[in-house]
């Protein structure tokens, strides 16, 4: 009689218990799947507390709701019920000293019209803005379909600073936790590439407005059918949550998927054993799923892929640090979901949401929940300061920004230390040569996904735990 199949997947945060579900789906009940971490719980970066008031997130607060293979999946998991969406207050920027309205008409902040943004940057940066759109003054790019470039960079040299520093920095600040100056075009805002390439193809003047306003037409275009419906639609939310908590997400994972755990483990090097492979401190497996963060995932997969995990290794990540503060009251909060931060407003934190404001479950508990972000891509040193100095740093820049002055009745700090990748330029390019790699028919039963890979939200990763274990398990089926 044929041993059960046995496949072990490193890391237990929600890549990896996404990857143990599905390998339950495709593997059978007679499966054994084991899943280890050196951390002594699962859900990596999620994190669901308990206030005095109820259930608190220090983590990833909220998926996008457009991720409809995300909201499908919650509720294949008997979830649905769950889920809830924000209230629709807006958010706002706090630019120059002052809060100010966030631009709705902006591909992830960069404008295809100067009044997009007129009140978040100075006359002399509009002017540049309308110059740049109308191809005077500012030449057309040179842009090859296909290249990347350090998005930061280009917003300053074709639209100012001011661009990148009060609009593509806070916007992608929250996703990436650093500054447009770090990031990449191709792999952050993909459709602004898309955009350029297309510009570059059709022969027409390579504009970053220009690439702008196609992706803002396309988008319009897309909605065109409900605007012209005849019942009134309701704008669909940007976020979900789930009232409980995302530890309702974790634990049905868990359970759904009856894996083993092995937390508080730290797994060796993984090595070719008996036609499969071993685990040290984990032990043998037909298949490994690696969902751990990427300078683990490299160190783990160096015996068998070096290449791969040297491209792995490789992707930075940034460190932060979430104050949530809870008070008695709301009185004097403004009526918005959240404030991002300028990245040259001269504070250290970097964002807030007003949880209570932004969530109607949060705020029928009464007085209000905030949430304050701090720490960016290389300077983690607020992230090092002790709690009792990062709620100071909450508290008074809150106050600065709104004027609110309550004194908060409980306290939450929690310190994400690599927390977050940073997608350069290149990486989409490099993640595909890491992938070909893996593909090596030697390495079948081996899969890798996580937030390094191609995307660091909850439905990326999702999705990618999920295609990693089809992977693996198309591997272990082969060979029964």
């Amino acid at each position: 009689m044929q041993e059960p199949s046995t496949v072990i997947v490193l890391g237990a945060g929600v890549t990896g218990l996404a990857a143990a579900h599905r390998l339950r789906e495709r593997l059978g009940a007679g499966a054994r799947i084991i899943v280890a971490d050196p951390a002594g719980r699962v859900g990596g970066k999620l994190r669901t507390v308990d206030s005095g008031a109820g259930p608190v997130e220090v983590g990833a607060e909220a998926y996008l709701a457009f991720r409809a293979d995300a909201t499908a999946f919650f509720e294949s998991l008997g979830l649905g019920g769950e889920l809830v969406t924000p209230s629709g207050l807006p958010s706002a920027l706090y630019v120059d000293g002052a809060l100010r309205a966030m631009p709705r008409n902006t591909v992830m902040g960069v404008p295809a019209t100067a009044e997009d943004i007129a009140d978040l940057v100075s006359a002399g940066c509009a002017e540049r803005i309308r110059a740049e759109a109308a191809v005077e003054e500012v030449a057309p790019m040179h842009w090859v379909p296909g290249d990347d470039c350090n998005l930061g960079q280009l917003v300053a040299a074709r639209l100012g600073q001011e661009v990148a520093d009060h609009v593509v920095s806070p916007l992608l600040g929250g996703v990436y936790s650093t500054l447009a100056d770090d990031l990449g075009v191709r792999a952050t805002v993909p459709q602004l590439a898309g955009a350029l390439d297309d510009l570059a193809r059709a022969g027409e003047p390579v504009t970053l407005t220009g690439a702008a306003k196609a992706v803002l037409e396309a988008r319009r275009a897309k909605s065109e059918p409900h605007v012209a419906s005849t019942a009134p639609k309701k704008p669909a939310p940007v976020f979900r949550t789930f009232a409980g908590g995302f530890r309702l997400l974790l634990d049905a994972l868990v359970r759904e998927s009856a894996a083993e755990l092995r937390l508080g483990v730290e797994p060796g090097p993984v090595a070719r054993a008996d036609g499969g492979y071993e685990v040290p401190g984990v032990g043998r497996a037909d298949a490994v799923v690696f969902a751990a963060p990427a300078p683990a995932t490299g160190r783990l997969l160096a015996g068998l892929a070096p290449d791969a995990a040297e491209i792995i290794a490789g992707v930075d990540l940034a460190s932060s640090a979430v104050v949530a503060l809870r008070f008695d009251t709301d009185a004097g909060l403004p009526e918005n979901s959240g404030i991002l931060v300028a990245a040259d407003a001269g504070l250290d934190a970097k964002a807030f949401t007003f949880s209570s404001r932004k969530w109607p479950h949060l705020g029928e508990r009464g007085g209000a929940l905030i949430r304050a972000s701090f720490g960016r891509f290389d300077d983690d040193s607020l992230v090092h300061e002790d709690d009792d100095r990062l709620v100071e740093l909450a508290l008074r820049d809150l106050r600065r920004v709104t004027g609110f002055t309550a004194e908060p009745v409980e306290t939450m700090v929690q310190r994400w230390w690599g927390g977050l990748p940073r997608y350069g330029v290149g990486h989409t390019e490099l993640m595909d040569v890491a992938d070909a790699a893996l593909a090596d028919p030697a390495l079948a039963g081996v899969a890798a996904a996580g937030a390094w890979h191609r995307g660091p939200g909850i439905p990326a990763c999702l999705a990618d735990g999920r295609r990693a274990a089809d992977e693996v398990a198309e591997a272990v089926l082969a060979r029964r």
